[in-house]
């Protein structure tokens, strides 16, 4: 309130515990980790400032502006593409595994011929936890000086840090994030074994010249690169905003379908994501399932207080926990083939 609230910060928990002034909430916390227990809003948050409704309040906008941005990670986790950390707070890195594949099967009358006796083979990787938070602030005064009035709680602090929370983690989907201790958050268009292709015929699909059956040809590009990486679907079309209008045009000359409604009719193609994080002229053909993509849930979206000036300045951090995870096997297969 009163403060211009500018892009959400991605730091690690010892980042976080260090902020300025933020003794109260840091105490809680340690607390909650010691006791081996998860973090609630009920641990981080008193009565003594803002009333149960107000906290409803701040807690519903911070929540909803934060969706409000969420087109590829509300499409992970409406699928169920997620994982979730117990006590996410407590840990900064995920360990998971790479998978080798099997061997052919052996094919006899008998069944006494001699097969490959396979075992799976694991390689351990992992990506970091932190921390993707915004802070902004209350004035004491005005804050009871509004329910004199009856006025409503001011809300549009809670509403923007949502906003800047959500741009980011729709951002790290897309593009990845920061490295920690060597340890990089990638994106759909920056993990290191994604398949590429380039756009065929008239160019990028936010093109004038381009047609329906140009996007078509180069959705038959983009299956046939990801089938090579024996992923069979089901997939998904991440597009970058620039082309959504693209996708409204007729499919062809007085079609009665969108390019988009011709497109999710290819088989195996189940939905078309258009996200304001994409990078203009960037799209990924995705493989729908765990083993290529998750979203990773250390901690749900947040707020904690404390105060500063005498009481007379209440800041407030929204934060949580969540990175997205893109996987590939230990042969680099991936299923995402990224068109540029």
């Amino acid at each position: 309130m009163g403060a211009e609230v500018t892009s959400a910060s991605v730091d690690t928990g010892r980042a976080f515990m260090k902020s300025a002034g933020g003794v109260w909430a840091g105490q809680r916390f340690m607390e909650a980790i010691k006791a081996g227990r998860g973090i609630s809003p009920s641990d981080l948050r008193s009565l003594d400032t803002l009333q149960r409704d107000e906290w409803i309040e701040f807690d519903r906008t911070l929540v909803e502006e934060a969706q409000i941005r969420l087109r590829g990670v509300a499409a992970l986790i409406a699928a169920g593409l997620t994982t979730t950390i117990p006590n996410g707070l407590a840990k900064t890195v995920l360990m998971y595994d790479k998978i080798t594949d099997f061997g052919p099967a052996e094919v006899s009358l008998d069944g006494m011929s001699k097969d490959q006796n396979d075992t799976q083979e694991f390689e351990e990787a992992g990506i970091p936890l932190p921390l993707t938070h915004k802070t902004f602030y209350l004035n004491l005064r005005r804050l009871l000086a509004s329910r004199q009035k009856g006025e409503g709680l001011d809300t549009s602090g809670s509403r923007a840090a949502g906003r800047k929370i959500g741009e980011m983690w729709e951002e790290m989907l897309m593009i990845g994030g920061k490295t920690f201790g060597a340890m990089p958050i990638y994106g759909l268009t920056t993990h290191p074994d994604r398949n590429t292709a380039s756009f065929g015929t008239n160019g990028s699909w936010s093109q004038t010249a381009k047609t329906g059956e140009n996007i078509l040809a180069d959705i038959g590009t983009l299956m046939a690169a990801a089938e090579a990486d024996r992923k069979f679907g089901p997939w998904w079309i991440f597009i970058a905003g620039n082309m959504s209008l693209k996708m409204g045009e007729d499919f062809k000359a007085n079609s009665d379908r969108t390019i988009r409604e011709r497109i999710q009719q290819l088989d195996g193609i189940q939905q078309v994501i258009i996200s304001d994080k994409m990078p203009a002229g960037n799209v990924v053909l995705a493989q729908a399932t765990s083993d290529v993509m998750s979203w990773v849930i250390g901690e749900p979206l947040q707020t904690v207080q404390w105060d500063i000036e005498g009481g007379f300045q209440i800041n407030y951090k929204g934060f949580g926990i969540q990175v997205p995870l893109i996987k590939s096997d230990t042969e680099g297969r991936s299923g995402l083939v990224h068109m540029s």
